[in-house]
């Protein structure tokens, strides 16, 4: 226990009771209570008041003032009372903690902004809420009128208990007694941030509600003569446990001898045969007991072990009773009832029995200190130092390997610079590639080429900022490259080139591979996620993505051999794209930095590091990248080589329309479409939403004033409104399809020739406008027929869509003349350029991923990028010829957007990127550091809500480490949760249905909605949905199931037509597959696929005969035997949920950690309009479902504005048992039964429970 000493910065501390007999007194600053205190109060008296801080008065009653643990005497000072007045009033002791100051010891937290300013202005408000989250009642404040040691003025002291089972409290010192109440709520406050950033993490909680009643069982009698039930001895159990850490109490029961006694046998005997029950705590057995039969042994068991504890330490009993009310906090949420079978009770109890007899449970990680009688304590730290020598053994011949494959001689490095000098040579006299080398010579790049060089020759670190058509991409790694093969060295030269997406990376390195007249895998090479094709060793260079070079350093930085082997043959990092700042690439500027200041202190060969962008802030990253005398970093400056761009914003496109008067055949019903009217009466009349339309009598809704800016509409809102520019990021509007199809076909119909590349958010923007241009019936757009294969060709680029799909758009065209539509996301925005591409149709926004951490809301937004982006996508239309630029937004919006996107670290969920910092083990840094080093660091609640979230999944344990499973996990190309459910799935031997459902999890859902056939696709969806479980992810795999049956047979007809008939994307269906494979690969590559042979082995004697002879599949029968259990699936849903669970609170709302009230989202086929006639639905019982959701969104576009509401998606329905076994991260006992992470209370048989309990937590 930690000594009173040490609490003197906490602001709170023990009480008497809790402090032991050794501890020394130190400081009393901050502790709100004190021995001193205590003594006065017992000498002379005084005023005191208690009040309770809810609203409701059933809650403490003010003229009931309950006990201050400080302070045995107080006076009947009611609420609202004048003080009496009084000659000689109470001394109170030092410290004085009045407002101002408490706020100077809190300086520095309260400089930081981990306070709100709402918990300032009322800081009653948060500690209501933490009060009732941890105990389920209300604060008591009670008030005590006096003087200060040392002062001679009237004081009101107000001392608050907010935390029970910590015993924390405060008090705060004021004038009059309302304002020490708000002091000592203050203080509460700022001691619960200082400890932790704990308000942050508490979620809402609800009053009290009335208690379930319990049918009373045995009760006993302790030494001073309280009545004990066995719920109240659960309650104390659990509190003994927790106090002195002592882990889960373990109950060990035996049936007893069947039959009747013979005639004279003795009661002992007679209760031999009885059912018994032992309690060990920490290894010692604490109580047993017998009953009549196994419920009542546990029963009695429990008060027989309390009574024990209690006849040795009478006070902790007192201290258990003063601070823990009976049967609180069970009331955050409507109980759920539970009910188990007897049989069903017994085999629960029997694979408890037999689990803690195991070598498995013998190994477990545990407390420390506890130790199970009989077993060796000394055997877990020896198997895990067996298992680390395992693991060095492992990486030695991993090095081994390395050196064999890529290590080489002097000799043959000569030998292979002499191969690498002579290629050059003939690659510059061959006529073939004569057009090719002046096209590389008249890049802008080129002619800076010495400039180039002679700056990274001179520095570590480089910044090139290169314009748009410069030819920095492909070059520069070229050009170091050529360098080192002139000067006779280009086997030592090997250059890694980072690309921010796959199809960059991939398109980039067939480009430089055509441009050195090679075939990729010679010198140069890549490497995505699932891809590679890599160069041959000893002079390269290798194209990745961001996420594939972290992950190469991840393995060699964990490893000394294979980190000098795999780094020491590194020349040159070059980090394109610098400034799109994704995550992965800021993490990667925050090792790298560090890389190079290690490499330097051991004296190691230096690395060159590059980073390119277009549209850089060079100022940032030249500090950043300061030398060690200080000195930022070099720039290196580059023009462009594009063509003129003619930028033509929203009000002169539209006006151009309107101008042709167009008729509903040629396309003139775009008008008439709402989200048209909307979006332009926002971005035209209202200046992009930044000023009021008021007073406005000209527009109205009259279709003709939309194109004429300068008409009174515009005039009148001529004010422009300041604006917070935060707050115009995101904007929820839905964007104008038809307008955006019709701008498509206007610049078709006013040229006749050249590509038109059209930016849009995401998938499903691609697809409405790719549905509007290729529906001529309904929809006709200038009379332009997009399904003419002669005339047009529509392609898309999208993450989704297979590489060999998108890389069509990079080929010539069929026919001449033939004009190309590409419909793409941000993919296309730098790094590739698309040939021929003459016009630009631009939306302006982009699918951007915000992580709210307080709400563990996690959502796909729409959101403006910034002017810097805009220029970029303006210029892919001047790499060619001179081109022009059709913005889908007002030039007023064009003029307020900000330079930069948000930072993606500031606003994503950060659980993956801790989990690869922790992998990389950055020495003498902890995540919180690195993540502080970052360019710009996210803020520290963000680190903290990733923290606890891999906490929540077990991939790090209470220290902040790596757990074994944390380990394995990285090692799969999906998050922590959905790796976690991956192996389960193998070890449940279902791994063919989880490895579908963790592709179906991570991927947009395939089933079809189109609007004139809503009713008849949702009947279809429905038809799907296992009879037994309710689950869109259930759903989608026996619909994606039956399809991979038709298509992997080769049966391609069948399995289009099935797709059609079932409204479901062929293309999402494949994608499915393919992520599934590439999970599969991955499973084998950690091994895990070997171990579940092994074991598979090992159990039956025979396992996969046929392994030697052909590689595994997900589809082996030894890996799926209970491939068909259903409600086995849905439990390892629930596995890869936490903590996205909701409970029904009524007809149509659901309840859930953070949210009072959410709605089912109606595409979910756990929505009531699929449920509600159906006879067995739970809703119609009146009982409470629990259910797993993926994602919670808002929908906050139209009129709904902030009253928008919280919709779930991705919905599995859950029995009680499957949710406590695999869904719960913590299930704590309570008096009338357990609570599941803290908000879901589940009641019933209190044995039964504890037995589910038991077998969880162990």
């Amino acid at each position: 226990m930690a000594d009173a000493s040490s609490t003197w910065r906490s602001g709170a501390a023990s009480s008497s009771s809790a402090i032991p007999n050794n501890a020394s007194s130190g400081s009393n600053w901050g502790r709100g209570s004190s021995t001193a205190s205590s003594q006065n109060a017992k000498k002379k008296g005084g005023a005191s008041r208690t009040r309770g801080g809810g609203k409701a008065n059933s809650a403490i009653s003010s003229s009931e003032p309950a006990p201050a643990p400080s302070s045995s005497s107080t006076s009947n000072f009611r609420s609202g009372a004048p003080a009496k007045s009084t000659k000689f009033l109470p001394t109170q002791p030092l410290p004085y903690h009045s407002l101002q100051n408490i706020k100077d010891y809190y300086h520095g937290l309260l400089d930081s902004g981990l306070v709100k300013k709402a918990w300032l202005d009322n800081p009653k408000n948060p500690i209501q809420n933490y009060v009732l989250h941890r105990t389920g009642t209300y604060p008591v404040y009670t008030v005590e009128e006096g003087q200060v040691e040392g002062r001679r003025d009237t004081n009101f002291r107000c001392t608050l208990h907010f935390d029970p089972e910590h015993d924390w409290h405060v008090y705060g010192d004021a004038k009059t007694a309302k304002d020490a109440e708000r002091v000592a709520a203050l203080h509460a406050v700022l001691f619960l941030q200082n400890s932790g950033d704990i308000l942050t993490k508490t979620p809402t909680a609800s009053a009290p509600a009335p208690l379930v009643p319990q049918q009373q069982g045995p009760i006993a009698k302790l030494s001073d003569g309280t009545e004990l039930t066995v719920q109240r001895a659960r309650e104390f159990i659990d509190f003994y446990c927790k106090r002195f850490n002592l882990g889960k109490p373990d109950i060990r029961q035996s049936a007893g001898k069947q039959g009747k006694p013979k005639r004279g046998s003795s009661k002992a005997s007679s209760a031999a045969s009885q059912p018994h029950a032992s309690m060990y705590i920490a290894g010692n057995e604490i109580g047993a007991a017998v009953g009549k039969n196994k419920k009542e042994a546990v029963a009695n068991c429990y008060l027989e072990s309390v009574s024990y504890i209690e006849s040795t330490d009478p006070s902790l009993w007192k201290t258990f009773s003063l601070l823990h009310k009976p049967g609180m906090s069970i009331n955050k949420a409507p109980h759920v009832t539970f009910s188990m079978s007897d049989e069903l009770d017994d085999s629960v109890q029997n694979i408890y029995n037999t689990m803690i007899r195991s070598k498995i449970y013998a190994k477990r990680p545990r407390t420390i200190g506890v130790a199970t009688v009989g077993e060796d304590p000394n055997a877990a730290s020896n198997d895990a130092n067996d298992q680390l020598a395992k693991q060095r053994q492992m990486r030695q011949q991993r090095a081994r390997r390395f050196n064999q494959q890529f290590g080489a001689t002097e000799d043959s490095l000569q030998r292979k610079s002499e191969q690498l000098e002579h290629s050059l040579a003939n690659y510059y006299s061959d006529d073939a590639m004569a057009s090719m080398r002046n096209q590389r010579l008249n890049l802008p790049v080129s002619q800076k080429q010495s400039d180039v060089l002679v700056k990274i020759e001179l520095n570590q670190v480089t910044i090139c900022m290169a314009a748009t058509g410069s030819g920095k991409t492909t070059q520069i790694p070229q050009i170091l490259f050529d360098d080192y093969i002139l000067q006779g060295k280009g086997a030592n030269c090997n250059i890694v080139c980072t690309q921010p997406r796959r199809i960059a990376a991939i398109s980039v390195a067939e480009r430089v591979a055509k441009e050195r007249g090679e075939k990729l895998g010679q010198t140069v090479g890549y490497q995505v996620r699932f891809e590679a094709k890599p160069p041959q060793p000893n002079g390269s260079i290798t194209f990745c993505t961001t996420g594939v070079f972290l992950r190469r350093l991840q393995s060699a930085l964990g490893d000394a051999e294979s980190s000098n082997t795999f780094l020491d043959s590194i020349t040159h990092v070059v980090i394109d794209e610098v400034h799109e700042r994704d995550v992965e690439t800021d993490l990667l500027l925050v090792v790298i930095k560090r890389l190079l200041a290690e490499r330097r202190r051991r004296g190691k060969k230096e690395i060159k590091v590059v980073l390119m962008s277009a549209t850089i802030n060079p100022t940032l990253f030249q500090n950043y990248f300061a030398d060690p005398l200080g000195n930022p970093a070099p720039v290196v400056e580059i023009p462009g080589r594009s063509y003129p761009v003619e930028k033509h914003y929203l009000e002169e496109t539209v006006r151009n329309l309107e101008a042709l008067r167009l008729t509903p055949q040629m396309g003139g019903w775009v008008w008439g479409e709402k989200n048209v009217r909307d979006y332009i009466e926002r971005e035209i009349y209202q200046r992009g939403g930044s000023v009021s339309r008021n007073n406005n009598n000209n527009g109205g809704g009259a279709r003709g004033g939309y194109g004429h800016p300068g008409n009174g509409a515009i005039a009148a809102a001529g004010a422009n409104e300041p604006v917070d520019p935060m707050a115009d990021q995101v904007d929820d509007l839905e964007i104008p399809y038809p307008l955006v199809a019709l701008i498509i076909a206007y610049v078709l119909s006013i040229s006749d020739d050249g590509h038109v590349l059209v930016f849009l958010p995401g998938w499903d923007e691609i697809k409405a406008v790719n549905l509007l241009l290729t529906d001529t019936q309904y929809h006709p757009l200038l009379r332009t027929d997009f399904n003419d294969r002669d005339q047009y060709e529509i392609h898309i680029l999208h993450s989704t869509v297979p590489v060999q799909d998108q890389q069509a758009v990079f080929e010539p065209v069929r026919l001449k003349g033939l004009r190309r539509i590409i419909l793409a996301t941000n993919i296309a925005e730098t790094s590739i350029t698309i040939p021929d591409v003459v016009y630009v149709v631009d939306t302006g926004r982009v699918k951007e991923k915000r992580f709210d951490p307080e709400r563990h809301l996690s959502s796909l937004v729409s959101a403006w990028v910034g002017t810097s982006n805009l220029n970029q996508r303006a210029g892919r239309a001047g790499r060619h010829r001179a081109g022009e630029y059709f913005g889908v937004l007002s030039k007023a919006r064009y003029d307020r957007l900000k330079v930069n996107q948000t930072v993606e670290m500031k606003r994503t969920d950060l659980s993956n990127v801790v989990m690869h910092i922790k992998a990389l083990d950055i020495p003498g840094m902890e995540v919180e550091d690195v993540l502080a080093s970052a360019i710009e660091p996210p803020a520290p609640e963000r680190v903290l809500a990733a923290m606890e979230k891999l906490k929540m999944v077990g991939a790090l344990d209470m220290h902040k480490n790596l757990t074994s499973l944390g380990r394995v996990l990285l090692q799969l190309p999906v998050d922590a949760p959905m790796g976690k459910m991956c192996l389960y799935g193998a070890f449940f031997r279902c791994l063919d249905p989880v490895l579908s459902l963790a592709a179906i999890l991570t991927s947009r859902d395939p089933f079809m909605a189109p609007m004139h056939l809503r009713e008849e696709a949702e009947m279809v969806k429905d038809r799907w949905c296992p009879p037994d479980f309710r689950s869109d992810a259930l759903c989608i795999l026996r619909a994606y199931t039956r399809w991979w049956e038709l298509q992997s047979r080769g049966d391609f007809v069948a399995a289009n037509r099935f797709c059609q008939e079932n409204f479901l994307s062929k293309l999402t269906l494949l994608q499915i597959q393919q992520v599934k494979e590439h999970l599969f690969q991955s499973m084998e590559k950690a091994d895990i696929i070997s171990v579940i042979q092994s074991s598979s082995l090992a159990s039956n004697g025979t396992g996969n005969t046929y392994s030697r002879y052909r590689r595994p599949r997900e589809t082996d029968a030894e890996f799926n035997a209970n491939s068909e259990v259903t409600s086995l699936l849905a439990a390892l849903v629930a596995v890869s949920a936490p903590p996205n669970f909701a409970i029904r609170s009524g007809k149509a709302s659901y309840r859930t950690s953070q949210d009072k009230s959410c709605l089912m989202h109606p595409s979910s086929i756990c929505h009531t309009k699929f449920t509600k006639h159906k006879p067995w639905d739970a809703a119609n019982m009146g009982e409470k479902e629990i259910f797993a959701f993926s994602e919670k969104i808002r929908n906050a576009s139209g009129s709904a504005g902030n009253n928008a509401s919280t919709m779930l998606r991705g919905c599995t329905r859950l029995d009680p048992l499957t949710f406590m076994l695999f869904g719960a991260t913590e299930v704590r006992v309570l008096g009338e039964g357990v609570e599941c992470d803290f908000w879901l209370p589940i009641t019933g048989n209190i044995e039964s429970l504890d037995n589910l309990e038991k077998l969880r937590d162990r």
